[in-house]
């Protein structure tokens, strides 16, 4: 089941990507109006000359993701299967992961959300993962 849910997903982000990469190549072209959308100087094209490795950026941001939730599911699954308690520590911090990552690529991409809170949130997201690891090794039984 794993391996399955890991193929569709690493096929899935793949295939995201090379949509991405077509869409650039598509945009070098030539418009309707025979101008070269290099010689164009509106918001859009402004954009894409400051951050063109953005959309790469955030389909690394849903790849962690994704990954962050798988280990979540295998950390259940290993918690169900020995009851260790230790397990429920690192099993939330990846869910944490997941929630952190998920939040800066919609930060990312929804300006709305782009508030200096968003930097706070995150940080704290980090803080939180970082000390229930930090449980996970160190707390006895």
């Amino acid at each position: 089941m794993s391996d399955y849910l890991l193929f569709s997903s690493l096929s899935f982000f793949l295939s995201w990507l090379i949509r991405q990469v077509e869409a650039n190549l598509d945009a070098d072209e030539p418009d309707e109006t025979g101008i070269d959308p290099d010689e164009k100087m509106d918001a859009a094209s402004i954009q894409m000359e400051v951050e063109p490795l953005e959309p790469l950026e955030q389909a690394i941001k849903i790849a962690i993701a994704a990954f962050s939730i798988i280990l979540f599911g295998l950390s259940i699954s290993a918690y169900k299967k020995t009851g260790f308690k230790k397990i429920v520590y690192a099993a939330v911090a990846f869910g944490l992961f997941a929630v952190q990552m998920l939040y800066d690529y919609l930060v990312d991409s929804i300006e709305a959300l782009d508030i200096p809170l968003s930097d706070i949130v995150i940080t704290s997201i980090t803080l939180a993962i970082l000390t229930l690891f930090f449980f996970a090794v160190v707390r006895k039984k």
